[in-house]
């Protein structure tokens, strides 16, 4: 066998290399960015990164075999040769698609080596077919069976380093891929020369060896060099797109860091969860938030009430279809702490995709307590905590609706606390709101379970009772009446009060709230012109009645100008001779239209108006100036009595306005008696210092209708008083009562151990003055001596008495 000897130039051999090498680079660069490029900038890649290393193989192959010298003439087929570039084109092409792809399993590491690593061996042992010589190459089938191994084993640790770039920073990643080209270059011509070192050239038997000057060098050169200008294309081509391509991966790193930014530093929490729902990731607010490091979406669900699971099921669901949704739920955390959310699922794309759904949650707990809390106060009084008027319109609407379903009966009760403004003009208003606050937790003790209380505003209340009889509504006017009056111990002061209550029935008096809180109010005046601390129910002629004090509380007002007023004065006489030894005034309204009007067709109107003030000065210094008159005609001094309201009473001025009228009209303090009723100490500390004062002053004090208010024995005790006073209530019957009697006497003889007189008014019959007089009561007055008298009617009375005596 005549073998040709083999010598190469190693200026070409490391030509050859860094052909293969610079090709590889561009090839593995371009192939890194196949998996992030869409679209056309994918085939474009992927066709660059093809050509770049199917011609790089077939450029250092035949770079290679320029470098190697025989003693022979070696021509190539160009069909071959062409084949061969095609074969390492394709081989390219299919090893970038593999690195391309989503992962990188063992089993596609394996499956991209053998392609290239095989393509690369295919492209050499095909580009040794072409070689036309006149010799025949034989191979060591051991060297040979290397050669692939070399190519394969080469282009495993390449692709393992190429798919590793596509996730590395593009500074530290630069340098990788340089020796990625490195060492698939190394494959590239290993395998070559571990070829070329199987393969062995023999020469044809009758051949002379000597070298042949002409071959295909030329040629080959030639389309080395026009392979060398592709490849630098490309690589420039490579190096315009990875500029575009940097630039658009700087993008996406900045946006990038702004997601991470805008979820991990997000004010509001953020979980991001996959289709299913089964994994969760979440930023560190919603940790804080939820007390939780993971977050199921089942998980989720089962910290929240049924309706909020099935809400928040609803909203993912639509979420993954597409369809972003919002919607407030209440979670409870493991530490039981409960918290308002509101949600927003918002459904992640990627590549048009669907991939996952973000959820946003927001703390909306303060917010939510802050419209309760603004709820509340809309609807509840903010003094007492009780419901208020716009709340009870509302509830009234609906207990009408639902006892039209069922055909029961409502009951509406219209509450007012009887000199309650009295309260706040002496005490002022800080009074009147504790006032008003422990009269709201009296009220609530009383309805309890039966109804609610609200209040309508300023002293007024109001009741609702549903399922309950009318005898049981009365029975709790009538525990409300006595719950009231009892004491209100505030601040060291002892206050008297009470209410009066009007009740209105659904359907009877009223079909819907506006008449059946209006009847209420009628019923509820009504009581208070029975004489208070009373309750009324609605009849149909209350509104009249209703109406006519509407039209005296605006008349009020005209009458002290217009000189309306006059009074009546009514005889107080002894017991025991007969003798008169006093006069009351009473108060009488001329009406231009309605006549002569008694005092309890307009003084409570007054009172509640508190014109009662400016009519009872009037009173006062008309009943003083009178008196002094009468004296100065030489009749017999007398005492003149005159009624106080407790709004008259409580005044702070009071003793002061007193002693003025005293001194202006010049009459002796001894000569004037203010009765003042029980009803009127709703102040017990107030009253006790005012009674003091006028003791100083040395005007007598009365308590009239005695045993009909609070009859506190205590206060009475140290009370400075002149005279009781027993209300004719007792008086009259008492012949035929026993009881009245027995009520009578007792205060008689109570009152004569607290070193006080008696005056009985009301007296009609001898039979009566016979038991006042045989129990020892020092002084009567009624229609058995006189009626009330105009002034000149009573100094003739004096006078006929002048001359009697």
């Amino acid at each position: 066998m005549n073998s040709l000897d083999q010598s190469y130039s190693m200026t070409l051999f490391f030509l050859s290399y860094f052909i293969s090498a610079m090709a590889s680079y561009t090839a593995l660069d371009l192939g890194a960015r196949l998996h992030y490029a869409k679209g056309r900038g994918r085939v474009f890649l992927l066709c660059a990164g093809a050509v770049s290393m199917g011609l790089g193989i077939w450029a250092m192959y035949f770079v290679a075999m320029l470098a190697l010298h025989l003693p022979i003439a070696v021509e190539y087929d160009h069909l071959i040769v062409f084949f061969s570039i095609v074969l390492a084109v394709l081989s390219s092409a299919l090893t970038l698609w593999i690195v391309s792809e989503q992962s990188m399993s063992k089993t596609r590491v394996v499956k991209g080596s053998v392609v290239i690593g095989t393509g690369i061996a295919g492209m050499h042992y095909t580009g040794m077919a072409a070689m036309m010589m006149n010799a025949v190459i034989l191979y060591d089938w051991l060297w040979f069976t290397v050669s692939i191994f070399v190519a394969i084993l080469f282009s495993m640790v390449a692709l393992i380093l190429t798919f590793q770039l596509r996730s590395v920073d593009p500074v530290e990643g630069l340098w990788r891929k340089i020796f990625a080209g490195l060492l698939m270059g190394a494959s590239i011509t290993g395998m070559h020369y571990t070829g070329m070192y199987a393969t062995t050239f023999v020469a044809h038997e009758h051949m002379t060896i000597a070298v042949i000057p002409y071959d295909d060098s030329g040629l080959i050169a030639t389309m080395i060099g026009i392979v060398s200008v592709l490849i630098l294309v490309v690589t420039l081509a490579s190096v315009y797109v990875d500029k575009q391509f940097a630039g658009k991966t700087l993008r996406v790193l900045e946006s990038d860091q702004r997601y991470k930014s805008l979820f991990e530093h997000n004010y509001d929490g953020v979980i991001f969860y996959s289709i299913d729902g089964t994994q969760s990731v979440m930023n560190p607010a919603a940790m804080r938030l939820t007390k939780e490091q993971s977050l199921p979406l089942e998980k989720l669900k089962t910290m929240c009430i049924s309706t909020d699971a099935e809400l928040i099921s609803t909203h993912f669901t639509n979420a993954v279809q597409g369809d972003a949704r919002n919607c407030d739920i209440t979670l409870t955390t493991r530490e039981g702490c409960q918290l308002h959310l509101n949600m927003t699922h918002t459904p992640v794309f990627v590549d048009q995709q669907i991939t996952g759904v973000f959820m946003i949650v927001r703390d909306i707990t303060n917010k939510k307590e802050y419209e309760a809390k603004i709820n509340y106060l809309a609807f509840h009084d903010s003094l007492t905590g009780l419901p208020n008027r716009r709340f009870v319109e509302q509830q009234l609407d609906q207990v009408i609706m639902e006892a039209q379903k069922t055909d029961q009966q409502v009951y509406v009760l219209f509450l007012d606390l009887d000199h309650f403004k009295l309260v706040n003009d002496s005490l002022g208003h800080d009074f009147g709101d504790l006032l008003l606050q422990e009269a709201s937790l009296r009220l609530r003790e009383c309805v309890g379970k039966k109804g609610t209380v609200y209040r309508l505003g300023g002293d007024e209340f109001m009741v609702i009772l549903t399922d309950v009889t009318e005898r049981e509504v009365s029975s709790m006017a009538n525990e409300i009446n006595e719950t009231i009056e009892q004491a209100f111990f505030i601040h060291g002061h002892e206050l008297y009060i009470t209410t009066s209550i009007g009740i209105s029935r659904y359907p009877e008096d009223g079909q819907d709230r506006s008449v059946l809180m209006r009847n209420a109010d009628a019923a509820m005046y009504a009581a208070k012109d029975k004489g208070k601390n009373s309750f009324h129910l609605y009849v149909p002629n209350l509104e009249q009645a209703v109406n006519d004090k509407m039209n005296i509380q605006n008349e009020l007002n005209r009458a002290l100008a217009r000189q309306e007023f006059l009074l009546h004065y009514q005889p107080q006489v002894s017991a025991k001779s007969g003798a008169i030894v006093g006069v009351e005034a009473l108060i009488r309204w001329d009406h231009p239209e309605r006549g002569l009007l008694l005092p309890d067709q307009f003084i409570s109107v007054a009172e509640e108006t508190g014109l009662i003030v400016p009519i009872g000065e009037w009173v006062l210094r008309t009943a003083c100036k009178q008196n002094k008159q009468w004296q100065d005609q030489g009749l017999k001094p007398l005492r003149v009595a005159v009624n106080l309201s407790a709004r008259q009473f409580l005044k702070q001025d009071f003793t002061q306005m007193i002693a003025e009228i005293l001194h202006q009209t010049r009459l002796a303090p001894e000569y004037l008696e203010l009765e003042i009723t029980e009803s009127s100490m709703i102040d017990v500390h107030r009253a006790t210092q005012a009674l003091k004062e006028l003791k100083q002053l040395g005007v007598h004090v009365a308590i009239d209708d005695f045993g009909t208010g609070y009859s506190s024995l205590y206060y009475l005790k140290e009370f400075p008083l002149n005279r009781l006073k027993i209300d004719r209530s007792f008086v009259r019957d008492m012949i035929e009562q026993p009881s009245n009697q027995a009520i009578v006497s007792t205060i008689i003889s109570m009152a004569h151990h607290l070193q006080m007189h008696v005056i009985a008014e009301g007296v009609e019959t001898k039979e009566e003055l016979a038991f006042l007089q045989e129990h020892l009561c020092e002084e009567v007055q009624g229609y058995l001596f006189s009626r009330p008298l105009p002034s000149e009617d009573v100094a003739f009375y004096l006078q006929a008495q002048k001359g009697v005596s």
